[in-house]
């Protein structure tokens, strides 16, 4: 069967993530998801209130987010930025090989770049990138960089979030939190029936929980 799990998780008042929608599709697509949050909507009269979606960087994800929720600020997961751009300039041999200590400026750079609390920072510690990234005369990294993550740096640097309601919140760990849990009970062989039992039995649980 391998269904796949969309989950919408909340932040409730104290800080928590709650699970206000479970999805079962049979496959991730655009059309599965837009019908996933048309759902939601029609469930919740209040979607309009709806201010922030944090995610990571899937950009059919976010156009879809984006189209259903036209007044919510799309962002970016830190964790996921900061992991990704290490691993872009770590492993992907087209943007050449750095020295080892050059490696290490650079995933400082990048993580003072993501948490630079104001745009005069952010520029400064993106400055520091880019001398670093075009050493050798070297261009492909600092052009992938600018292309990707430089264009839309209000999406996950700290500056362009500090006056929004994220209530101190700039992951989605919640989410991988639930879904490590919830995997130790949903298997690729269930069927529709019991995958939906468990996750009821689940919520359930929570709920006396809380």
């Amino acid at each position: 069967y391998n269904y796949q799990l969309l989950t919408m998780v909340a932040m409730d008042q104290y800080g928590n993530g709650q699970p206000v929608q479970y999805s079962l599709i049979e496959t991730n697509s655009d059309w599965h998801m837009a019908k996933c949050m048309d759902h939601f909507k029609r469930a919740n009269e209040h979607w309009r209130f709806v201010r922030i979606v944090i995610v990571d960087k899937d950009m059919r994800e976010i156009d879809i987010i984006r189209k259903k929720f036209p007044e919510a600020r799309v962002l970016l997961c830190h964790f996921h930025v900061i992991k990704w751009l290490h691993e872009t300039i770590r492993k992907s041999k087209k943007y050449g090989v750095y020295e080892e200590d050059v490696l290490s400026q650079m995933k400082h750079t990048i993580t003072n770049m993501t948490y630079a609390r104001t745009p005069d920072a952010y520029t400064s510690h993106r400055d520091e990138f880019k001398s670093l990234a075009l050493r050798e005369d070297r261009t492909e990294l600092w052009d992938y960089f600018v292309k990707n993550w430089d264009e839309c740096c209000e999406m996950w640097v700290m500056a362009y979030r500090v006056g929004l309601p994220h209530f101190g919140n700039h992951t989605n760990n919640r989410v991988e939190s639930l879904f490590g849990k919830l995997k130790r009970y949903l298997k690729g062989h269930l069927t529709m029936r019991a995958s939906l039992k468990v996750l009821l039995a689940y919520q359930r649980r929570k709920e006396e929980e809380y």
